[in-house]
């Protein structure tokens, strides 16, 4: 089942991409743009169209190529062309008051790396984790076999 990553979320991803693209784009002409506008040649339009075209590209692509695949033994998250593979088995701790309370689903591998899933609109994403992660472990026995890792 293909489940979408609300857009705001998205966009606020993509929001960073496109504020370091501009600056470097801005950056690398800094002293053309100094000039009074009435002064500015064509290659001052053409860097801020070339900016606002890229910028319209990623966030068109960010929105199709952004989303969770929901199967019955993993999740695939998809953004942009990188796909990542979470098996249910591999998921040991879900801390599920963070992740209610910041709308991201925060789970723990059994290699104890933590993770980071945005909900997305109906939190179906999240109710799919807590119903087929068997191996979860309480918080006691994950701290306990896992203490290196900070909950």
């Amino acid at each position: 089942m293909k489940v979408r990553i609300p857009v705001w979320k998205t966009l606020l991803m993509l929001l960073a991409v496109i504020l370091v693209g501009g600056l470097l784009m801005f950056g690398i002409s800094f002293w053309n743009f100094l000039k009074p506008i009435k002064e500015w040649t064509w290659t001052n339009w053409a860097i801020i169209g070339v900016w606002a075209a890229l910028s319209f590209f990623l966030i068109v692509a960010g929105f199709l190529t952004s989303y969770y695949e929901v199967e019955k033994k993993y999740v695939i998250v998809h953004k942009g062309a990188s796909k990542i593979i979470y098996n249910y088995s591999d998921v040991v701790y879900i801390d599920e008051e963070q992740s209610e309370k910041k709308k991201v689903v925060s789970f723990y591998t059994n290699k104890g790396h933590v993770r980071y899933l945005p909900f997305d609109s109906k939190g179906i994403l999240y109710k799919v984790m807590i119903a087929n992660c068997k191996n979860r472990l309480p918080k006691e026995e994950f701290e306990r076999r896992y203490p290196k890792v900070k909950i």
